[in-house]
């Protein structure tokens, strides 16, 4: 797996620098399209830009919803979703002079929000239907914790797109391969400085499920690239279920095996539960907190019905009640029971 990440490799080295040469003379990073027909070239082609958006399940009428784009550089996604009908914010750590020119050539109402990732929460941001995360994750330093903040402000799903070290030949989640990081302490790859991580695909699968994401799928490989949809919520329930929701005996903090969690913290809630089938594995268990799935990390069975669930404690809660629910996967959800964030 890993002699086919670009890490070190001259041809690759050199396509970089001549991109990063061509933006530093004040080239255009994506194409932009104007209303009447004239076209301000960039080093993306729209061709390119359509085929990776259309990669992703995004609607086609966007009309009520709310998308932020982070990483928008010169706009492209947040004006092509805005033509669709979403009210847009575009996000970077910079504020693109061309960001601003298409903006006003476009006559766009899209808003320009400059922060940083390592910023990014529903304080600083607001939260968003959609959220494009596009080209920016190996630009991270700490990339999990990234995909965590892309999730606190996600409301339905996050569509996200990286560079991948296996990108010429992902393999398959069940393959047995495991999940891989390479870690860039300098400029290995591409001769950026601002590189810093190369997930194989399945890692990058397995950070967005970590980051809390309930549901994760590989879209497809667009240029040797990952393209995943991550969605906020389970499946519904069966309309017809054909076992009772489970019981829900206590949800608990894993260390101190209270209903209260801290600010700050890394913790777990530890749920017991009672269901009438024998044999469930996690991923045959949805728990969510407010709405919102949380993946299971560990199920163990007791016999007998009696279950424990674990899972992580959403770490964007704010303060006060929130209700934990779970159902299995031919149940509805049990009754709601409150844990406490502080």
């Amino acid at each position: 797996m890993l002699e086919q990440s670009l890490a070190g490799n001259e041809d690759y080295r050199r396509r970089v620098q001549q991109e990063a040469a061509y933006l530093s003379s004040k080239g255009w990073y994506h194409t932009i399209e104007l209303p009447g027909g004239e076209i301000i070239q960039g080093l993306h082609p729209v061709e390119t830009l359509r085929e990776k958006l259309n990669a992703f399940p995004i609607p086609a009428d966007l009309r009520g919803k709310t998308v932020l784009d982070i990483g928008a550089w010169t706009g492209w996604y947040s004006f092509e979703l805005e033509r669709r009908g979403a009210r847009v914010t575009a996000m970077d750590c910079v504020a693109p002079e061309e960001f601003f020119q298409a903006r006003r050539l476009l006559n766009s109402r899209v808003e320009h929000l400059t922060l940083d990732v390592d910023e990014l929460d529903p304080h600083t941001a607001g939260t968003f239907d959609y959220v494009l995360f596009f080209g920016v994750l190996y630009h991270l330093r700490h990339p999990l914790l990234a995909l965590e903040k892309v999730c606190s402000v996600t409301r339905e799903a996050a569509f996200v797109e990286s560079y991948v070290i296996d990108g010429a030949n992902p393999a398959a989640e069940d393959s047995g391969v495991p999940n891989l990081l390479e870690f860039y302490e300098t400029d290995e790859l591409g001769g950026q400085l601002d590189n810093w991580f190369g997930p194989n695909t399945k890692c990058l699968l397995a950070l967005c499920r970590s980051a809390g994401f309930a549901r994760v799928r590989l879209e497809k490989m667009v240029a040797g690239r990952a393209c995943v949809s991550c969605w906020r919520r389970w499946d519904p329930p069966p309309e017809q279920p054909s076992e009772p929701a489970p019981t829900i005996q206590t949800a608990v903090n894993n260390r101190t095996h209270k209903p209260q969690f801290h600010h700050g913290k890394d913790e777990y809630v530890c749920c017991y539960f009672r269901a009438s089938r024998s044999g469930l594995t996690k991923e045959q268990v949805f728990a969510e907190v407010d709405g919102y799935g949380v993946p299971a990390l560990f199920l163990k069975d007791f016999g007998g019905g009696g279950y424990q669930l674990n899972s992580r404690c959403p770490p964007w809660l704010e303060p006060g009640l929130h209700e934990f629910r779970l159902r299995t996967i031919d149940s509805h959800y049990s009754e709601p029971v409150h844990i406490e964030k502080r």
